[in-house]
């Protein structure tokens, strides 16, 4: 999520989301905190889109109904978001973003110039202002022969660059990767050669929303006489979209509804699923685990990981190679063969769009700040001085004026943790308490209390959860019951008919008997009940 501001008006390029580390536990989805806007003292004319991933438009149907703007995109962007706001409930203000053409958003003018990506009807932002343009690249890459003949418009970048671009902000995602990328179409002639090599079912996974690769695993199907079948909403979801807009062409008679697979001869089928990062609930995983209604894996099949591996996934993905072998079917993946190109422009291309657009200033973007600073290196090559590059960080401002470009106020920035279904915001507190749970274990304290005479009735009761082992639990917790009710019969009358003190109390002296004879800092749950 970018802001972009001329004077005090401003838009909003991109809204996405991220997913959880391992240490954020029960966390579905981290959505940005826009706190700061109001802060900010700007006027927001509008949300513009770059594409369709979830990184990008994640966000929106969480968001939206604070931000309460208009919202622009290519078709296959605002599909997509429909769909997604759709499930909320929610319509939104969505406006269609012509290509090439440039539009008032508000005072502003922007103009979408379309690129090249893994995703269709990918475009870059140009924001005029009074200093030259703003040109916010978006994930691309410089694809020659896209499927789709939609290349990226490197005409317009240079005429950009020719009318004056005050401030390159360019895709830092491959950046450390030298030379340039491979053409999406270099895929399909893999996808078609591996398939036939197949005497069983084939399964192919790769990200639900490439609508290339989808296009290119139909047509290596079709070219081996198979059926295909689609396991994933978000497959039949995204695919229907792209369907309505004109954008996939599928033979007559190929396609079978999933739960028709039994019918059809395994030499004969192909299931494209979802699940290529491993992820539990997944269709991928549902059938390397024999928990997909209908299909079972076997000797002669064959699972093909159209896809790479996103940093943080590969023991996930170790977990899901190792069922489908269990199975006893067979795994092709992007390391074996060439089943997988990526969306973003490498070292080449990354330069190349420097010296099109000749930015007076230059400001790497998206990527983890190692990639930010090759990509600051590779614009030194380019020949831009290194007092005209900036890198900033999340809640770091950058400013351009007649002084130069440099670091302007900090702001707050961060994330908002969504839990489940219901859409809920999740505190730092409840993480914390999660984080203990999982790492610590749970411990409750039961005490009665006779609330008229202030006299502790019977025993505390101890329970724990996730703390001891069985042989030591007992032992412990009776240690800790009979020194529990010491420290409650030393108190005070007034002490003890007072159920708020004393739930406090007991908590406390709790958690100091887990830390001082276990060694352990356990969430403690005290429960005081007074009759």
């Amino acid at each position: 999520m970018m802001v972009y501001a001329v004077g005090d008006d401003a838009v909003i390029i991109d809204c996405g989301l991220g997913f959880p580390n391992p240490w954020h536990h029960g966390i579905d989805l981290l959505i940005p905190d826009i706190s700061a806007l109001s802060e900010l003292g700007l006027r927001l004319h509008a949300i513009v889109l770059t594409h369709g991933h979830e990184d990008h438009i994640g966000g929106l149907p969480f968001l939206l109904p604070q931000l309460k703007l208009p919202v622009y995109g290519t078709p296959t962007t605002l599909g997509l978001l429909e769909g997604k706001l759709e499930e909320l409930h929610y319509k939104g203000d969505l406006r269609p973003l012509p290509e090439l053409e440039p539009i008032a958003v508000g005072p502003l003018r922007i103009e979408a110039i379309p690129v090249t990506h893994s995703i269709m009807d990918a475009v870059s932002i140009a924001i005029e202002t009074p200093r030259g343009y703003i040109v916010h690249t978006g994930d691309f890459k410089l694809d020659m022969a896209p499927l789709d003949g939609r290349t990226t418009a490197l005409h317009r970048f240079a005429s950009l660059g020719d009318a004056g671009v005050v401030l390159l902000a360019s895709d830092s995602t491959n950046a450390t990767r030298s030379g340039s990328s491979a053409s999406e179409r270099s895929v399909g002639p893999v996808l078609k050669q591996e398939i036939a090599g197949c005497r069983g079912k084939v399964v192919v996974t790769t990200f639900a929303s490439n609508m290339f690769r989808i296009q290119q695993i139909i047509d290596a199907a079709s070219a081996n006489g198979r059926r295909v079948a689609f396991a994933g909403r978000s497959l039949e979801r995204n695919s229907a979209i792209a369907n309505r807009l004109g954008r996939l062409s599928i033979p007559s008679g190929i396609m079978v509804d999933i739960r028709q697979c039994k019918e059809i001869a395994d030499h004969e089928l192909l299931i494209i699923a979802t699940g290529s990062q491993g992820e539990a609930r997944a269709a991928l995983a549902r059938i390397a685990q024999n928990q997909f209604p209908g299909i079972r894996l076997g000797e002669g099949d064959l699972v093909l990981f159209s896809s790479s591996a996103i940093p943080g996934n590969e023991r996930s993905i170790a977990g899901l190679f190792d069922h489908i072998c269990r199975r006893g079917a067979r795994i092709r993946h992007a390391g074996q063969a060439h089943l997988h190109v990526s969306g973003h422009g490498q070292g080449h291309e990354l330069k190349t769009m420097m010296q099109l657009t000749r930015p007076r200033y230059f400001y790497p973007v998206h990527g983890e700040y190692r990639y930010l600073q090759e990509h600051r290196n590779l614009a030194r090559q380019t020949g831009i001085p290194e007092e005209r590059i900036i890198i900033a960080e999340n809640g770091q401002s950058v400013v351009i004026d007649d002084r130069g470009i440099r670091h302007g106020k900090g702001f707050h920035a961060g994330a908002i943790f969504v839990d489940g279904q219901a859409r809920d915001e999740v505190d730092t507190m409840v993480l914390r308490d999660r984080r203990t749970l999982a790492e610590e274990g749970l411990i409750t304290a039961s005490v009665i209390i006779n609330a008229n005479e202030g006299a502790v009735i019977g025993q505390p009761e101890l329970t724990a959860r996730g703390l001891l082992h069985q042989e030591v639990r007992e032992e412990a917790l009776e240690e800790a019951r009979t020194k529990l009710l010491a420290h409650l019969e030393g108190l005070e009358r007034e002490q003890l008919t007072d159920l708020e003190f004393l739930r406090e109390d007991v908590r406390i002296w709790l958690r100091r008997w887990c830390k001082r004879a276990l060694q352990k800092r356990p969430l403690v749950v005290a429960v005081v009940i007074g009759i």
